[in-house]
């Protein structure tokens, strides 16, 4: 479909949805946070980092333990998560940094879940971090399907640049106003700004938060109080264990704001992290992925696999725990189905699936997640950049298919042992779903490897993480 057909259909898409008689729909709260590791919650194992307020919404609704990103790094999952597509489509491969030469972004022709919620007569609002694209390459998140934005484009707080990023004292941009500084610490800000937004909600209208933190992703930054439950601990840990709590501590308020609404029932929340914990070997990062293996930019099971959480309480049932493989390419058909909102018409998602309707029901063996990432994934031995995950069985390969591995994770949670050797009839389907993926994208991604760029003039993560922290040594 062209650009002006595809135009004209979503406009008359958003015409019929106004049209229909409304009914009340559930509010919709979906938190995201930045680079949390699988297991740095209590609800999911942690045994040092204190997460109250997040275990409580636990013990209120379901964990998901097998809960997937498409991608180790934040703008391709963010990507999904909006559009319930994957990224390929787009040509989102890795994070949008300005110090790449080649920015990356949701095209305005994407049709997102903010669209399709604001057209089923939501008022919409997205918090904190986009970093789906910055004007004026891309547009901004109102022409997106928000009816109010309060935080950054970029990828860090203050500036996407490495070098000008900070935790404390970001730059925050309202609707489409010159950015200005705010005083304190990213997570209060965000925080409030949210609390602002509740304070203000049409208590007759729907509304969809979509909360974006910047937490716990670097540049973290030091707290006087970090001491007070974590002193025991090296300074590195107690900052990245204190931005933990803390993050835990804004969520804490903002249900604590529907509880004093008394909104909480008719409240849909959703909480998750866009990808695995970045490496040690920053600053401050000290995220865990226990019992899993890897971290962000690996497509090993810590990279891609998160910790998320539902709550909705009399539709869901509380203190549960839900081990079905799913997907961020879900949330789109999840949170429409719960609104009551149609998808438009044409509008072909990538496979997901209702969860909340499945949830009760037995896993679908024969689902397939599809992942690839062909930047350098920091400390892999192995370079294959894509793979797939079918019920117990998850296979990697390069581009070529001429080189695979093949983990049993029923039985290898940590991804210790290769058996394809063992299980060639396996390797062969998986191998085969994979190639038929990959011929749906490999024009677009191989079409990204070979976009004209000057040797040297896209540095690697290591480079980048090397030249913000040389830059910002002591401050």
């Amino acid at each position: 479909m062209g650009g002006c057909q595809a135009a004209a259909a979503v406009a008359a898409w958003k015409a019929a949805e106004k049209s229909k008689p409304q009914r009340r729909r559930p509010n919709i709260v979906l938190v995201l946070a930045d680079d949390l590791g699988y297991s740095d919650l209590s609800c999911f194992g942690n045994t040092v980092i204190q997460t109250p307020n997040l275990d409580r919404l636990a013990s209120e609704g379901t964990r998901f333990t097998q809960f997937y990103m498409t991608s180790p790094v934040c703008s391709p999952s963010r990507a999904a998560l909006m559009t319930g597509h994957y990224p390929q489509r787009y040509g989102i491969h890795h994070a949008d940094v300005p110090e790449f030469s080649h920015r990356v972004g949701l095209p305005e022709s994407a049709v997102t879940i903010a669209e399709v919620l604001q057209a089923a007569g939501y008022y919409t609002a997205h918090i904190g971090k986009w970093h789906l694209g910055e004007p004026p390459d891309f547009v901004v998140p109102r022409r997106q399907g928000f009816d109010y934005f309060l935080g950054l484009y970029g990828g860090r707080p203050n500036s996407g640049w490495a070098k000008y990023s900070r935790f404390m004292n970001p730059e925050i941009v309202v609707n489409e106003d010159r950015p200005v500084v705010y005083p304190g610490n990213i997570t209060e800000i965000e925080t409030k700004a949210a609390l602002d937004v509740l304070d203000k909600v049409d208590r007759d209208r729907p509304f969809f938060l979509n909360l974006w933190y910047n937490a716990p992703h670097e540049p973290l930054a030091p707290v006087p109080y970090q001491g007070q439950l974590y002193g025991h601990w090296s300074a590195a840990e107690q900052v990245y264990f204190q931005t933990v709590t803390d993050l835990d501590k804004g969520i804490g308020q903002v249900l604590a704001r529907l509880d004093q609404m008394g909104i909480r029932d008719d409240t849909l929340v959703l909480f998750t992290s866009d990808n695995g914990p970045a490496p040690h070997r920053n600053q401050y990062s000290r995220g865990s992925t226990w019992p899993l293996k890897g971290m962000k930019s690996q497509l090993w099971e810590g990279g891609i696999r998160v910790p998320a959480i539902v709550r909705w309480p009399g539709r869901l049932p509380a203190d549960n725990s839900c081990g079905a493989i799913a997907s961020v390419l879900d949330l789109f058909p999840t949170l429409c189905a719960a609104a009551g909102a149609a998808i438009p018409a044409g509008l072909q998602l990538d496979g997901g699936i209702d969860v909340l309707r499945a949830m009760g029901s037995r896993q679908d063996e024969s689902r397939a997640l599809f992942f690839e990432f062909h930047y350098k994934q920091r400390g892999v031995a192995t370079s294959l950049p894509m793979a797939v995950r079918k019920g117990r069985w998850k296979l990697f390969s390069n581009f070529d298919f001429t080189a695979v591995e093949l983990y049993d994770l029923q039985n290898d949670i940590g991804e210790k042992s290769d058996v394809a050797k063992r299980h060639e009839p396996v390797v062969r389907d998986l191998k085969s779903e994979l190639q038929h993926w990959y011929a749906r994208f490999s024009a677009q991604i191989n079409a990204d490897l070979r976009s004209p760029r000057q040797p040297g003039t896209i540095p690697s993560w290591e480079e980048l993480e090397k030249s913000y922290y040389h830059n910002h040594a002591g401050k």
